[in-house]
């Protein structure tokens, strides 16, 4: 049988607290540098027009962003797009949730037929809530 002394074990522990904060300082270094490639189109910069009116839209449940270029070029994150594979993405995405919001991010000098051409897509998948990303005249996304 083994018989333990009070006096062997004078220290007390301590919470170290020092390695979790780097931890936590890492981690939070690699979410903010990674966002750009999960988010989709935040990745690419645009000029959108600007709006003196505030934003009616109301998103359904899953949110797809489409970005329309200044040249007329259309993506989804970092992937070009044609219109056929438009339409089967949004099929995609209208597949595994059948409420599915378009949020349309374009740059003010994109021309209009990209425009109605990425419409004309997600009307044919069966999105039917579409919304348009603009400038407040003060500056703020909506």
């Amino acid at each position: 049988m083994f018989l333990f002394r009070e006096n062997e074990c004078e220290e007390k522990p301590e919470l170290i607290i020092v390695p979790m904060v780097d931890v936590m300082l890492f981690l939070l270094a690699f979410f903010v540098l990674i966002a750009g490639s999960i988010i989709p189109g935040l990745a690419m910069k645009t000029n959108p027009p600007e709006t003196v009116q505030k934003s009616s839209f109301r998103p359904k449940r899953k949110v797809v962003t489409v970005v329309i270029k200044r040249d007329g070029t259309v993506y989804y994150g970092n992937t070009k797009m044609s219109f056929n594979e438009l339409v089967r993405l949004f099929k995609g995405f209208k597949k595994e949730a059948p409420l599915v919001s378009l949020v349309i991010d374009a740059d003010r000098g994109a021309p209009v037929q990209s425009l109605v051409t990425v419409m004309d897509a997600a009307q044919k998948a069966g999105i039917n809530s579409i919304g348009l990303l603009a400038k407040e005249k003060n500056g703020n996304r909506r």
